[in-house]
Formats: C-alpha cells, sequence, structure tokens
C-alpha cells in the first residue's frame, strides 16, 4: 500500500474556526484513502524528524511557508508535496517551495503566481469539488451579498468595504461570515469600517 503522511494544521477540526482550505484538507485526505494509499495525519510539524526517510510528505502550505529552518535541511531525506492554498510570496517561502520535490495547488490563479514570483516548474493543479446542493435562489436585484472568509488581511475585506462604499447608491446589503479570532485586532478595524455603512453590511459575532 502507498503511504503519505499529512501534516496538517493543529485547529484542523475546530469548529470554532471554520476554513475552506481546513475542508479541503479533509477532503482530500478522504480521497487518498478511498483510492487506496494509507494517510498518516500529524499535526504541525513537531513530529517531522519521526518520519522514516524517503517517506513522501505532504504539507499544508500554512504550516510550510514559514519554516524553512525545519523543511529545507529535511528535503534530502524526505520527498515534500507542498499543498499551496495562498501564497505568501515571501523569501522564507520561496525557501521551502525550491527545496520541495513538488507543489499541488487548489487553483490554476495560484500556480501561475507561484510561477510569477519564484519560477517553479514542478507544479500540480487539484482544485476543489463541492457538494452537490439545490441551486440558491438568489434575489430579484442581485442586491443581497455574501461574504465567507475569516476576517484577516489577506482575504481583503477591506477592499470589500472600500467598494460597497462607493456603491451606496445602489440598493444592497452584504453579510460577511467568518472567524474573528484568527486576527482579533485587524477584526476589530475591519468591524469599525463596516459599522460606517448604517447596518448594510452584518458581520460576524
Amino acid at each position: 500500500m502507498k503511504a503519505v503522511h499529512f501534516i496538517v494544521p493543529e485547529g484542523i477540526d475546530d469548529p470554532a474556526r471554520p476554513s475552506g482550505g481546513n475542508v479541503y484538507d479533509r477532503q482530500l485526505s478522504r480521497g487518498l484513502t478511498a483510492r487506496g494509499w494509507e494517510v498518516r495525519e500529524h499535526r504541525g510539524l513537531a513530529s517531522l524528524a519521526s518520519i522514516p526517510d524517503g517517506a513522501t510528505v505532504l504539507l499544508d502550505g500554512l504550516i510550510a511557508s514559514p519554516a524553512p529552518e525545519v523543511l529545507v535541511p529535511e528535503a534530502q531525506r524526505l520527498r515534500q508535496v507542498v499543498l499551496m492554498h495562498m501564497p505568501l510570496g515571501d523569501e522564507r517561502e520561496r525557501a521551502v517551495l525550491v527545496a520541495a520535490a513538488a507543489v499541488v495547488t487548489t487553483s490554476a490563479w495560484t500556480r501561475d503566481r507561484l510561477v510569477e514570483l519564484y519560477g517553479l516548474e514542478r507544479i500540480h493543479v487539484a482544485e476543489p469539488g463541492v457538494e452537490e446542493a439545490a441551486l440558491a435562489r438568489g434575489t430579484a436585484n442581485g442586491g443581497e451579498l455574501l461574504c465567507v472568509a475569516a476576517v484577516t488581511p489577506d482575504k481583503g475585506h477591506e477592499v470589500l468595504l472600500d467598494a460597497l462604499a462607493a456603491a451606496q447608491d445602489l440598493p444592497w446589503r452584504c453579510a460577511c461570515v467568518g472567524s474573528l479570532v484568527r486576527d482579533a485586532g485587524h477584526a476589530e478595524r475591519v468591524l469599525r469600517r463596516a459599522r460606517w455603512l448604517n447596518g448594510r453590511v452584518r458581520a460576524p459575532r
């Protein structure tokens, strides 16, 4: 049986911190198992040294990108494959990805961005699927908007609020759904800005 060591975030199953990336990781693990792989899951990098030489190690990019001091030395004995949801675009991430045996991205956009940033070649795209569900009815005028994302700097809530502020003459309302605890200081700044829009933005609680 083929085996892969999958290093996932510590809070992957925390219901208070829902994440599309965590759902993707969970589905990927199930999919590999269904296709005959033995998936050995590890939380964080603490157990990396105990993984045997020559093993294939799949690393979530949230863990891998900030950790070149740990991963680059291990790249000589482990076949590291980094799963990238969203690039950071810094030298630490570059070192990790250049040392990896391969990189998997969740979109063609992410692949193209990594090529642009780092000139990488060993990149494979594995786009997420969706669960079957009834088609949403929407609204007659398209004025009900939904933003689903943890309130962190890289998700672009401030860009969204700027755009909504510029369109206050239109009949829209926006509901934001996502964790407020990933970056509490940033989340509070976003909430303050949202309050300026006269109650038309419903923020997470």
